[in-house]
């Protein structure tokens, strides 16, 4: 399906274009996985443009998975680049490295050039209560803060979109999204904090959906990115800012409840995202660095994870990053790391969570790292083995599912699932017991089932994907 309506770009890498080095290049030559440094144990790889992430009560990771964009074109006036759209976003529960579907169906929009994704961007724990911000909105709502429920159903919150509707920012810059380019989301004792990158916004929203700007940031163009709840009751606030993105540009502010703003940390490089330490000490992601003034600008491989030694000084923590973008500390002190930022075939299978021990030897190198194998993927231990029937069932994909949605077979009795579909996609079990990896066009994939039960699956690049196996 294509289509033609006027869509203004949410995002200020608007001004890469076609020149950042992602369809081709370095990127194109990634390097063999090496083995992990030491203090670095991969949480779950082989995602699709993996966002921010948060933790429950009880330790349960969840992981907000931008998706892969979707079938539908979008033809954006002023420019020649195709825009797809479809429900391919999700958000997941992470369990053994597999990204376990909670919530599919979500709005997620790609740019196909330099790989941007819109989608899922962060999660947030508030009394018990997990909340997502949909930065590509739901096939029927629009963008905002939507709360997560248990069972996968997600509900609106609060319309972000309908608010800066009717609050457009002191300044106004070109690449301005009317919709929001929203980017951040911090749970603070009683309330929700939001970032908003391209109008330059810091919001606090309520449980019960009301929004209350602490300060309109949007002279200057600096691109809000990352949020670290303040001691005081405020916030600090990183900066992505605008190409060539020099290093040293961008800037950490502080603001006050009252929106008062002072500079609190200078010296950083395109910033993504920000966390206080359980040291009380302000770590940031630079998301490349040593960019050039002429394009292709960013250098991939440069990011760096970077904490505060003082009001215009930092010491490097991680180096040697391919983009990172959302950073958090668990409960035992280790920091978790989501990369990268965007990629090249619209970031399938490139993404990785890390968790770094960093009271060790720093700076940490990934430097060479390369892109990482699934985490999820393989055959698990199978039980007592049963005869092989030599029976076989197949299921097809087609137009983003799995037909029949539900297969019944025989136990020791082989499912063949075949991808007739323009798209690549996967057959990926919840539990981990099997995992097809991509299928691309005609490709294939088959299991032999020996236990009777019903076994969900879903593809991995597109959540809302679902079927299952019922083995009698």
């Amino acid at each position: 399906m294509s289509s033609s309506r006027s869509l203004a770009v949410p995002f200020v890498l608007v001004a890469l274009l076609s020149l950042l080095p992602l369809a081709g290049g370095a990127q194109d030559a990634t390097p063999s996985s090496g083995e992990l440094p030491a203090g670095v144990e991969v949480v779950a790889s082989g995602l699709t443009n993996p966002r921010g992430f948060t933790w429950d009560a009880d330790g349960n990771l969840y992981l907000a998975l931008a998706g892969s964009g979707g079938p539908d074109q979008i033809a954006v006036e002023g420019t020649p680049l195709p825009f797809f759209v479809g429900p391919t976003s999700s958000i997941a529960r992470v369990e053994d490295g597999c990204a376990v579907p909670l919530a599919g169906g979500i709005g997620s929009l790609l740019w196909t050039e330099p790989g941007w994704i819109w989608g899922a961007m962060d999660l947030a724990m508030l009394d018990g209560q997990l909340y997502a911000l949909l930065g590509a909105g739901m096939p029927d709502g629009p963008n905002g803060i939507y709360r997560v429920n248990a069972d996968g159903s997600i509900e609106l919150a609060a319309d972000l979109a309908a608010w800066l509707g009717e609050n457009p920012p002191e300044f106004v810059p070109f690449d301005y999204d009317p919709t929001g380019s929203w980017f951040d989301l911090e749970a603070g004792s009683d309330r929700l904090w939001v970032s908003e990158a391209v109008g330059g916004r810091l919001l606090s929203v309520t449980p019960d959906g009301e929004i209350t700007q602490i300060a309109d940031l949007s002279v200057g163009h600096m691109v809000p990115t990352g949020i670290a709840l303040a001691p005081d009751g405020g916030a600090y606030v990183n900066h992505e800012t605008v190409v060539p993105f020099p290093d040293g540009a961008a800037t950490v502010i502080h603001v006050a409840l009252d929106g008062t703003v002072t500079d609190a940390w200078t010296g950083l490089t395109a910033g993504t995202d920000l966390v206080m330490g359980p040291d009380d000490v302000l770590y940031a992601a630079e998301m490349a660095t040593g960019n050039d003034d002429e394009p292709p600008y960013l250098q991939p491989g440069t990011g760096r994870i970077v904490r505060q030694t003082g009001p215009d000084s930092l010491e490097p923590v991680v180096t040697g990053i391919d983009y990172p973008v959302y950073l958090g500390f668990d409960s035992d002190g280790a920091l978790y790391l989501t990369y990268p930022a965007f990629g090249p075939d619209a970031g399938e299978g490139q993404g990785a969570l890390l968790r770094l021990d960093v009271s060790g030897d720093l700076p940490i190198s990934l430097a060479g790292l390369g892109e990482l194998a699934p985490s999820c993927g393989g055959e698990a231990s199978a039980p007592a083995p049963v005869a092989d029937t030599g029976a076989t069932a197949s299921v097809t994909i087609a137009d983003f599912a799995f037909a029949p949605p539900e297969l019944v077979v025989a136990a020791g009795e082989t499912v063949t699932w075949v991808n007739q579909d323009w798209a690549p996609h996967t057959a990926t079990a919840g539990d981990g017991g099997f995992d097809s990896g991509r299928l691309d066009q005609d490709g294939s994939f088959s299991h032999t089932f020996t236990e009777p039960g019903t076994y969900a699956y879903a593809c991995a690049f597109h959540p809302g994907m679902t079927g299952s196996i019922v083995v009698e």
